[in-house]
């Protein structure tokens, strides 16, 4: 956190649990992206929802969460993404990694726009 500080002092950093974004309301300005390294492969699925859910509340439309993940697939499993609304694509691999990591991209999905 304080290395982030420094090498990024316009950026406002956060040493908190991600869970708890909720509660952090009054002090937090809309961001536009999130840049995760959250070991969400380990955590219970209330628990992925609630970080998923702060971070959306606190993202600008159009935000996009990405999250680094050494697991095979999305960290975040379809059913949480489908009651959040949100997608999640691939953006990354790294193969030359040990263990090899990914990158996915994970945002709001766009309302269908329907043809009369």
């Amino acid at each position: 956190m304080r290395l982030l500080q420094q090498r990024f002092p316009s950026a406002r950093v956060l040493w908190m649990d991600a869970s708890q974004l909720t509660q952090y309301e009054p002090f937090m300005a809309p961001a536009g992206a999130v840049v995760s390294g959250l070991p969400l492969l380990s955590m219970t699925p209330r628990k992925v929802m609630a970080i998923l859910t702060g971070a959306f509340r606190h993202m600008k439309e159009g935000g996009t969460f990405y999250q680094f993940t050494y697991g095979v697939s999305c960290p975040v499993p379809r059913p949480i993404l489908d009651r959040l609304g949100l997608k999640a694509s691939l953006v990354g691999r790294t193969a030359l990694n040990i263990p090899p990591a990914s990158v996915y991209r994970i945002r709001r999905r766009q309302p269908v726009a329907y043809m009369t």
